[in-house]
């Protein structure tokens, strides 16, 4: 075979799975399709618009079938339903499905018989880029959507755009006359759950390609808000190639690769390494997010072709925050993918008890509820009421160096939990946005200091914490409890009461706050022996 595209295997499913958009089709000339440049905006803003609040049908029946599975423990139940109720608050278009409304991704395939009217076809593609920004920005503004982005100002010097710009735009040319497109917005959790190695052709047998799958899928914890889907790669001309491959994989954009290939360079995709991934993952512990069977919603394995003394090998996760839309523009219009918009036929479907958890009342005096959460082991379920601090990164970096100086912490990290999240814009008549847990692990190095006067005694985030902060905690009487990631439109609605800034103002989403919860489910993950439930 001269020459293997892996365009031609993507998956854009069939014409059922897309809704038409009013918007103006392009016009057809002798140079090709032209393409009115309002209506590639208009595409991007609807489609970033949309997946903030709805999720992809087939995921959504995924997290069902955990419900239903009746060797599924009572926490990846709880945890499943939380998720799917979650889903119900989104559809509802006022709280975004996650507080990190994500980076936002572009894939891009646009056909040789497609025209902007620009001199060159690098030119229109640096200006579809642009054009799509513009879209994608309009989105965020207009749908409150969290500004996540840091652009650098210097090499260790950072501020937050204020826009969620840049956008990741990645556009390629292909044969045909249309033009395709992968939207996504990923999360930082799940972005960080990427890995690549340059292996030894070695590992190219049974039993080590399995070993490595079962290190790598055993890293990946709980911080990325599984369930997950899980996606490898093995091969690759360049480790670039292997990494785009691994992203689109996980968005299922090669489910229709052939089984098996003939040696000339023909990507191909593995049901049986697929069953591998699922079985590793099932025995890896963290289950979804409080243990259990079920890190993996749904996994994917591609191989592709290699230099002989090279390996790559990609893996990486989409979280259960699945945001992604395909869409296509053709002579007869625009389409975008159907996304679901009626999740509560599912929980209407399902009639789960909540559980057992203790009501812990934060409202109390510190010595009070202190004590009660220093009382309770690792696995216990709570429900927190009363008031937190939420405080994350770039607070806790500027509290550290006022320690440096000399200077003490503030009250607000002594007498409270702290809480490590960055809520949404609160739409109007609530008190917060969506609202969630970040990864709690980029707060590791700050605990023993923060600790040790008498700061941070109870932490509250998502994931498993590092053994130096497992140790701080058992110095120091701490207590970690993780809240459900992946749940923050239903905690933004029903859990959050008030919210007020109390320092920081100019740091945006990363401003320390002072929140009021009622109800909010977490699970003691570290309790004040030490004892750790990932572990």
């Amino acid at each position: 075979m001269s020459h293997v595209n892996l365009f031609d295997n993507l998956d854009f499913g069939v014409a059922e799975d897309y809704e038409r958009l009013d918007l103006p089709p392009p016009s057809r000339t002798l140079q090709g399709l032209t393409y009115d440049k309002a209506a590639l905006r208009s595409l991007g803003r609807q489609a970033f618009a949309d997946m903030a609040f709805y999720y992809p049908l087939g995921h959504l029946e995924k997290l069902v079938q955990i419900i239903l599975d009746p060797e599924a423990g009572d926490n990846e139940k709880f945890v499943a339903k939380t998720l799917l109720e979650n889903a119900a608050v989104a559809a509802e278009g006022v709280f975004p499905m996650c507080q990190d409304t994500g980076t936002a991704l572009v894939y891009g395939w646009k056909g040789e018989g497609i025209r902007g009217g620009e001199s060159s076809e690098a030119d229109a593609s640096i200006l579809d880029a642009s054009i799509l920004d513009a879209g994608i920005s309009e989105a965020y503004a207009e749908k409150r959507l969290r500004a996540s982005q840091m652009g650098p100002k210097t090499t260790l010097l950072e501020t937050n755009t204020k826009d969620n710009l840049p956008s990741f735009v990645d556009i390629r040319s292909c044969q045909g006359s249309d033009y395709k497109f992968l939207f996504a917005a990923k999360g930082g959790g799940s972005i960080s759950k990427a890995s690549l190695t340059l292996e030894s052709p070695a590992i190219l047998n049974d039993q080590s390609l399995e070993k490595i799958l079962a290190a790598r899928i055993g890293a990946l914890g709980a911080s990325g808000c599984p369930p997950y889907t899980i996606g490898v790669v093995l091969g690759g001309a360049t480790p670039s190639q292997a990494l785009y491959a691994m992203e689109l994989s996980v968005y299922g954009m090669f489910d229709r690769l052939p089984s098996e290939a003939d040696g000339s360079g023909q990507a191909l995709r593995s049901a049986e390494w697929e069953e591998k991934l699922y079985r590793i993952a099932q025995a890896a512990g963290p289950g979804a997010q409080w243990g259990g069977t079920h890190l993996a919603l749904e996994t994917r394995f591609v191989r592709l072709a290699r230099h002989a003394a090279t390996l790559p090998l990609a893996m990486g996760v989409s979280c259960s925050a699945h945001r992604k839309a395909r869409a296509y523009m053709d002579e007869t219009g625009w389409y975008l993918e159907k996304l679901e918009k009626n999740p509560k036929r599912f929980l209407k479907a399902l009639n789960l008890p909540s559980g057992e958890a203790m009501e812990i009342d934060l409202s109390q005096p510190r010595q009070t509820w202190l004590a009660t959460l220093r009382g309770l082991r690792k696995g216990t379920r709570v429900l927190l009421s009363g008031p937190v601090c939420l405080a994350r990164d770039v607070a806790h970096a500027k509290l550290h160096t006022l320690l440096a100086k000399g200077e003490t912490l503030p009250p607000y990290l002594k007498d409270y939990p702290v809480f490590y999240a960055g809520p949404t814009e609160a739409p109007q008549g609530y008190a917060s946005g969506s609202f969630g847990p970040t990864t709690s692990s980029r707060m590791d190095s700050y605990l023993s200091p923060f600790m040790a006067r008498g700061g941070s005694p109870v932490t509250i985030g998502k994931g498993g914490r590092s053994l130096q902060a497992r140790e701080a905690m058992q110095r120091h009487g701490g207590v970690y409890l993780a809240a459900i990631g992946g749940a923050a439109a239903l905690a933004g609605k029903e859990n959050v009461k008030a919210s007020v800034v109390v320092d920081f103002p100019e740091l945006g989403m990363e401003a320390v706050r002072l929140v009021t919860l009622d109800k909010l489910p977490a699970l003691v993950v570290i309790d004040a022996n030490g004892e750790d439930f990932y572990s």
